[in-house]
């Protein structure tokens, strides 16, 4: 039985377990959601039980590791994932419950169906044809699927740290990143780096009349918001004192790689749904969502916001504030510069403090010329028809500079199935369904392939 011929057969069992895989709300951001966290790493437990794996959950939330002994002489690969999702809030936007999975004749409906359980769940998958029709996975496997890399995964960086040489292998394996269109396959070569901040401005002690006490204080929403548009210039460039200093130009390869997709205007008011476009002056818009350095206001909040009027000043104002790095940016350097900007801002009359909310992580790249990624070009092209184009992505994930250290310098390769278009941290999230039968298929050839005699292997 072919690949396809085994996901054909096996679309509707497929479809209810990774539904029942999607209802966990496994928020990690929120403290409620802690026994979620844990059900869902159970469930991931008892499936790679279920295929042979020896597995442990090691600290809490769980890290699900599970080891799969391959044929003697083969490769070893290690997957990486996560079963940790982001809030679904505004739920009033959603369409449909954002944790019961709702499918339709184009795709499936519930946070995480993108990111990652659905590209975790093809894994999974993809082992199982293995098991079941090919008597066994044709290599050893790592798996690490861990339940906080939305909040910067502190707990697989403890591990990593202890465990790394005990998971030494020969490729890491990561599907949470997406295609440029289904019509035009990629591989992400590269991701952005993150550092995550808050800002709080304290004024009164109190929230004060605004009419009897009005015109005396400072308010820390007015100081607040004078902050943060003063951030960024007119030209959309961050003001940051240094910020652009190690900031490199796109390769040749890259500007050519990009002349193949139709990556203009109308694509991204088509993804984004925004009335216009904006951003750094000088650069294209695919310059902006990948090589170059950005800074987003992520959240604001302060005084009365319900229901009618409420006549006050507020005693205190916060926003959440994120950069994406670059390659060659450093974090800390950057951390350094950007908290003694903010508190250069600070009017009088205010006390202005500002944190890290997570460990900032720098940009990731990976090569293009080991024998895994030429793998996973080969196994996309078999499956869509078309050689992917590689391309940096401008998200990112926290602990891949973190798997490369602690496993010796290891290729790490980027394979991931999703679309621009799938919502990811917006209401309405989805996974389409034809990337996620060709996913597990392309993932079934490169398991293959990368199970091959040293022949492949060989740098």
């Amino acid at each position: 039985m072919t690949p396809q011929e085994w996901i054909e057969e096996s679309k509707d069992k497929l479809l209810s377990e990774l539904k029942e895989f999607l209802t966990f709300p496994s928020i990690s951001v929120q403290p409620a959601h802690r026994g979620d966290l844990r059900k869902a790493a159970e469930w991931l437990q008892q499936k790679l039980v279920s295929l042979g794996f020896r597995v442990e959950m090691l600290g809490d939330p769980p890290v699900v590791h599970g080891f799969y002994q391959g044929p003697s002489g083969s490769p070893t690969a290690l997957f990486y994932g996560h079963y940790d999702v982001q809030p679904p809030e505004p739920l009033e936007e959603w369409e449909s419950p954002p944790f019961e999975p709702k499918v339709t004749e184009k795709a499936i409906y519930a946070r995480g169906a993108s990111d990652d359980k659905g590209q975790v769940f093809m894994h999974l998958a993809a082992w199982r044809f293995y098991v079941e029709r090919r008597g066994g996975i044709p290599l050893s496997l790592h798996v690490v699927i861990e339940g906080e890399e939305e909040t910067g995964s502190k707990v697989l960086s403890e591990i990593l740290q202890r465990e790394g040489a005990r998971w030494r292998s020969d490729v890491v394996i990561v599907s949470d990143t997406a295609f440029f269109d289904e019509d035009i396959p990629t591989l992400t070569v590269g991701l952005r780096g993150l550092l995550y901040t808050e800002i709080r401005v304290r004024g009164p002690k109190r929230d004060l009349h605004s009419g009897s006490l009005g015109g005396i204080v400072e308010n820390p929403a007015i100081a607040l918001a004078y902050i943060l548009a003063n951030l960024k210039g007119p030209d959309g460039r961050v003001k940051i004192p240094g910020f652009y200093e190690s900031v490199r130009p796109p390769s040749a390869e890259e500007v050519a790689a990009w002349r193949q997709l139709p990556a203009n205007e109308t694509y991204y008011l088509g993804i984004t749904g925004a009335p216009a476009l904006a951003g750094e002056v000088g650069f294209s818009p695919i310059e902006r969502v990948s090589i170059r350095p950005t800074l987003d206001v992520n959240g604001m909040w302060s005084g009365y916001t319900g229901p009618g009027s409420k006549t006050i000043i507020p005693a205190e104002a916060g926003a959440k504030v994120s950069m994406r790095l670059v390659p060659e940016q450093e974090p800390m350097k950057i951390w350094e510069a950007y908290k003694d900007f903010i508190l250069s801002l600070a009017p009088a009359g205010v006390e202005v403090s500002v944190s890290q909310l997570h460990e900032p992580t720098p940009a990731f790249e990976t090569s293009t010329n080991s024998p895994f990624y030429k793998a996973a070009e080969e196994a996309i092209a078999r499956t869509f028809g078309k050689r992917p184009i590689p391309l940096r992505e401008g998200g990112s994930i926290p602990i891949l500079n973190a798997f490369r250290q602690a496993l010796g310098g290891v290729p790490v390769i980027l394979m991931g199935f999703g679309l621009l278009s799938d919502k990811v941290h917006s209401p309405n999230e989805h996974f389409r369904l034809s990337q996620l039968w060709r996913g597990i298929e392309a993932l079934i050839q490169w398991y293959s392939l990368v199970s091959k005699p040293s022949s492949l292997l060989a740098e």
